[in-house]
């Protein structure tokens, strides 16, 4: 069998619904209606002749069959994705598909600035196609093992062999508590205040949290910066919040930081990438953007809206 052109975008579809989970997961994530897909996935399986997935009230279930294909065409659209880019090179432009996966609750931190790496990096590499994918470090890693994103912006973790990575920032960390809880009116919190109470805790930190309050008790666990806001907002625990994100609660006075300076906590930012694989062209132009812009510190003074309009005319 030859594929087509129409064959491997079937192929796409057919990859997306399998790692969404089945067609609602890809309707939101391909941008198709449920009948686009479906005719994607039926077009491919006569080519094939052969069911890849059984559909239906039981949910979405791949055959042993569909599981081979699956499994088989990761190597096809990663060569395709490498050939897009290396092309582009030798035509010294970046092309291509370029995945970054960065971790929640970062879009407030003016020192990182990724409003304006994006920005930069779409004037200089447009031919580019940009994906952007937000979660956990834990996702972030797992996406990279699968070859779902390229590299990963992330707070340092404990990571196993096989990926590299390279610190370029840094955020400040305070222990927070809400207005709901019983030491946000208290004058002189003191440290045995803090490990009497109930914390929220990231998983992903490996216990990081905890190095100024040892004998805390930890009472839940957050899979990310927003749940963990949630928790402690709530009024049952306290926690630690980037100290960018929590400003907003700070001024709304629902949260306040606790044991400062004493308890706060520099969290090391780093670029996690698979150390197999090279870099494209967009990825390092994408990183140098980044780096660029962390080192900078602060946010760009904004252009005035004439010379704004002035630039895209």
């Amino acid at each position: 069998m030859r594929l087509s052109a129409s064959d491997i975008r079937s192929l796409r579809v057919f990859r997306s619904v399998v790692e969404h989970g089945g067609f609602s997961g890809a309707q939101l994530a391909l941008a198709m209606s449920q009948s686009t897909i479906s005719f994607q996935i039926n077009a491919l399986e006569q080519r094939l002749g052969f069911s890849l997935c059984q559909r239906g009230r039981r949910g979405f279930e791949l055959t042993d069959r569909g599981r081979a294909v699956y499994d088989h065409s990761h190597s096809l659209t990663s060569a395709l994705s490498a050939f897009e880019q290396q092309l582009g090179e030798l035509r010294l432009r970046a092309t291509g598909t370029l995945r970054i996966g960065i971790v929640d609750a970062t879009i407030t931190d003016p020192a990182l600035g990724l409003d304006d790496v994006i920005d930069q990096f779409v004037r200089k590499a447009s031919e580019v196609d940009l994906r952007i994918t937000i979660g956990s470090p834990e996702q972030l890693i797992a996406d990279i093992a699968k070859d779902g994103i390229d590299c990963a912006i992330s707070p340092r973790i404990k990571l196993l062999p096989g990926y590299s990575q390279a610190e370029f920032h840094h955020e400040m960390n305070s222990l927070y508590c809400s207005e709901r809880h019983p030491l946000f009116g208290k004058a002189d919190v003191t440290k045995a205040d803090v490990e009497a109470a109930v914390v929220v805790v990231r998983p992903y930190a490996n216990k990081l949290e905890l190095q100024h309050i040892p004998n805390a008790k930890v009472g839940a666990y957050a899979s990310n910066i927003e749940a963990q806001a949630m928790y402690i907002l709530s009024g049952h625990y306290l926690g630690y919040l980037p100290d960018h994100m929590a400003a907003i609660f700070r001024e709304q006075k629902r949260m306040k930081a606790l044991l400062v300076p004493e308890a706060q906590i520099r969290s090391p930012f780093v670029i996690i990438s698979p150390k197999h694989k090279k870099a494209s062209l967009s990825q390092r132009i994408f990183l140098q953007e980044l780096r660029k812009r962390a080192a900078a510190g602060t946010a760009p003074k904004a252009r005035p809206a004439a010379a704004a309009k002035k630039s895209r005319t």
